[in-house]
């Protein structure tokens, strides 16, 4: 035998004498062992199942590990286990989820944590408090976070913009962020809006541009599909309801081959009949929304260091009569739910997603590599009507495909780490659109045209590459106080390339040949934070980031060819609790936010419109996010926030004047003075069988208070409330539920930025649910 095989089963050995078991027992109150219970180490691939005595067993290297332990109808408990040269007995309990809130897993960081442990404004909602505030679209999302509003743009599937702390967008780039299992969304129309098969989301509110870079301007956006495991369940479900609603969802996890290869798959079918009607087509069939979703994810353990996931989603929508906007406030209002136009306004939209994530946990480090691509297809198969009168004045018609992928490579501290936990990394990716749109100036335009009818069209192309660089670390300087500081930097090439042309009487003549603008885009965004944990349950934090929203192209303004990143500097001083044995938390958080060289679709004459860096905005406000039990199968959640904007500067053309204003002093649009969200949940056990058969009711108050519309603050939304209801049954295997949402059928605008759209009126309807 030569010295380096010496050598080298010295080094195994000294590894298997360093590694020690972590042996246990998870049992209920009443000291019954848990079978089934599942014990989860975060940021590693490890984890066991408890058996008929609910003992477990795990063996690992010396160091500090956060441990998830959870089982059916219990809450969930995350405790820190120090593994030494011994080996370690514990003993788990875990409490009745009618007495205990549970503790949360979040992913906000890109590294599993504890979300009452992390210094950051974040909500996570998991798949049964979505169920509970029947989430099925982003539309549903507002004030379910502090902060939080969804702007429903134009009754699609594809046309939803959340603002998060007052600040949003009117274009592909958005304000906030969003992500699908790890997958940057880089367009807003390609958010999926409706959720099947979800885990959980996560809401981060404030600039997040160290760890997730462009556009992750106000916050981002985590949707997290279920992920597959070891144990064999599913479930079907089908939603019945006014205006048509039938909504359809089946989902299944099992093992292929155990222990080693595990698969995850959902797929839904929602449909949804008319709300409007309009009178010009004779119909009252105006606005049919239909969707297909499903999403199939496999995970293979390679071994207890390497696993390997893969993901892929796939999103079909058609909306006959999307967009039903009134051209006048007062024409919405008085008329809700009746719109004029001559063209059915259909629109299609297809997104494919998928990645392969592979991932290392070792000794001194983790890895984590994530490949993904995206296809992205929307258009119009008709023309969609944009004077919003019987006349026919002007119509047009669009597509645009996309393809996008990125790669993303990220190194962090291993699982056992306790004074130092960092992470850096790399993310490149590269996107390519197409798009064309024809605007039709119809046979009654002659009226103000002679020409008329002909029609304008412009095609175009774009290409934009990236990469970034990053790094967060936090380091432990006492047992109660730690620094973290990331930072990330950002540059990317964009090219966009575009022609035009006239066509009348079925000839087409073209205007302008192709020609090609480029530019490059850098940013730098870092992060501050200061953490103090006052007790074991109770910590506060300081922080200071940095974020940016790309700049881009005007498609056919020579005058104004770009425009500007936008820049964001959130300042946020936040303080954590939990109370009385995790029966009570309550989380508070101030922030101060500056956006600076805001987007703005605007002119500066009164002829040519484009986006522009015209705005200054400053937002203060306070967060509120608690929740109680305060006796046994009692919950009370509460979500609150305030805001109180204004621009520094928005220079913004005056047609009435024929000069350009500074509105210094004006209100950030869609950005509600104060909101809130209060539902309240009482279970009722109907049996002591293993069924764990219980009626249920629950009450919710949404509370929306004045937000305003335009930039120019012309227009506003006076405050109103919502109220929705649920009750029903549910057990191990079947669930039964009645609700109603806007219970009280408010009318309120919900987007009136040119055009205008009432609101969602009150929607009830029926869920049935089976499980195994």
């Amino acid at each position: 035998m030569n010295k380096y095989t010496l050598l080298f089963l010295s080094l195994f050995m000294a590894g298997h004498l360093l590694a020690q078991n972590l042996k246990g027992t998870v049992k209920n109150q009443a000291g019954v062992g848990l079978s089934g219970a599942s014990i989860l180490l975060l940021n590693s691939s490890q984890g066991s199942t408890a058996d008929k005595d609910g003992t477990f067993s795990l063996n690992l290297k010396a160091g500090k590990y956060q441990v998830q332990f959870s089982a059916v109808g219990y809450a969930t408990k995350i405790q820190q286990v120090e593994i030494t040269n011994t080996t370690i007995a514990l003993e788990v309990t875990l409490s009745d989820n009618t007495q205990t809130l549970g503790e949360v897993v979040i992913t906000a960081d890109k590294v599993e944590a504890n979300l009452q442990k992390t210094p950051l404004a974040v909500t996570s909602l998991n798949a049964k408090q979505l169920e509970e505030y029947r989430v099925w679209t982003i539309n549903d999302l507002t004030a379910l976070a502090p902060s939080t509003f969804t702007v429903e743009h134009g009754n699609s599937t594809g046309s939803s913009f959340l603002n998060i702390r007052g600040s949003m967008g009117f274009s592909n780039d958005q304000a906030v962020a969003t992500y699908v299992d790890g997958i940057y969304q880089f367009d807003y129309f390609s958010a999926p809006l409706n959720f099947s098969n979800i885990e959980r989301v996560e809401i981060l509110r404030g600039p997040q541009g160290t760890l997730y870079g462009r556009n992750a301007f106000g916050g981002v956006l985590n949707v997290i599909t279920k992920r597959p495991n070891n144990k064999t369940s599913g479930f079907a479900e089908i939603d019945l309801g006014n205006y048509g609603q039938q909504r359809y969802s089946v989902g299944f996890n099992a093992p292929l081959i155990k222990d080693k290869l595990f698969v995850n798959a959902g797929f839904q079918s929602n449909g949804r009949g008319a709300i409007y009607d309009n009178p010009t087509l004779n119909t009252k069939d105006f606005d049919k929304h239909n969707a297909y979703i499903g999403n199939v994810n496999l995970k293979y353990i390679v071994s207890d260091k390497w696993t390997i996931d893969l993901n892929t989603r796939y999103e079909s929508n058609k909306d006959k009569g999307a967009y039903p906007w009134s051209a006048t406030d007062s024409i919405a209002r008085a008329n809700p739910y009746t719109v004029y136009g001559n063209w059915d306004n259909t629109e299609r939209r297809t997104n494919f997603n998928t990645s392969a994530a592979v991932k290392y946990f070792g000794n001194n480090f983790n890895f984590t590599s994530i490949t993904s691509f995206v296809d992205y297809h929307i258009w119009l198969p008709g023309r969609f009507d944009f004077d919003f009168s019987p006349a026919e004045l002007i119509s047009f018609t669009t597509w645009s495909k996309q393809n996008q992928w990125t790669q993303e490579l990220r190194f962090s501290s291993p699982a056992n780490t306790s004074t130092l936990k960092w992470t850096v990394g790399s993310f490149l990716f590269g996107e390519k659109s197409k798009n064309s749109s024809t605007t039709y100036f119809d046979k009654d335009y002659a009226l103000f045209d002679p020409n008329a009818p002909y029609s304008s069209i412009g095609n175009g192309k774009r290409n934009a590459y990236g990469v970034a660089f990053f790094g967060q670390a936090t380091y432990a300087v006492t047992p109660k106080f730690d620094i973290t500081v990331g930072a990330r930097y950002d540059i990317e090439r964009r090219e966009l390339t575009q022609n035009s042309a006239f066509e009348k009487g079925g000839v087409v003549m073209p205007l302008t040949t192709d020609s090609t603008a480029k530019k490059t885009f850098n940013a730098f965004t870092p992060k501050v934070i200061l953490s103090q944990k006052l007790t074991e349950n109770s910590m506060i934090y300081g922080s200071y980031a940095k974020g940016f929203r790309v700049g881009g192209f005007n498609f056919g303004n020579a005058a104004n060819p770009t425009y500007n990143p936008e820049k964001s500097d959130n300042y946020e001083v936040g303080v954590k609790n939990t109370f009385l044995n995790n029966r009570l938390k309550i989380n508070l958080t101030a922030f101060y936010f500056q956006q600076k060289d805001q987007q703005v679709s605007t002119s500066q004459d009164g002829i040519n419109y484009a986006t522009l860096n015209v705005g200054d905005m400053d937002n203060y406000g306070l967060e509120l996010e608690a929740s109680a039990l305060p006796v046994k199968n009692l919950q009370i959640d509460w979500t609150a926030s305030t805001s109180h904007s204004e621009y520094k500067k928005l220079d913004l053309f005056d047609a009435a004047s024929n000069t350009v204003i500074n509105y210094k002093g004006n209100k950030a649009i869609n950005n509600p003075a104060l909101q809130s969200m209060l539902a309240v949940q009482y279970g009722l056990p109907l049996s002591k069988s293993a069924q764990n058969l219980k009626a249920f009711v629950r009450g919710e108050l949404r509370y929306i208070g004045e937000y305003q519309l335009d930039f120019v603050n012309a227009y506003h939304q006076d405050a109103y409330s919502v109220i929705n209801a649920r009750a029903g049954v549910t057990s191990n295997h079947f669930d039964v539920a009645i609700w109603a949402r806007n219970l009280s059928d408010v009318r309120y605008m919900a987007f009136g930025y040119g055009s205008y759209m009432m609101g969602t009126p009150r929607m009830w309807g029926i869920t049935l649910t089976g499980k195994f």
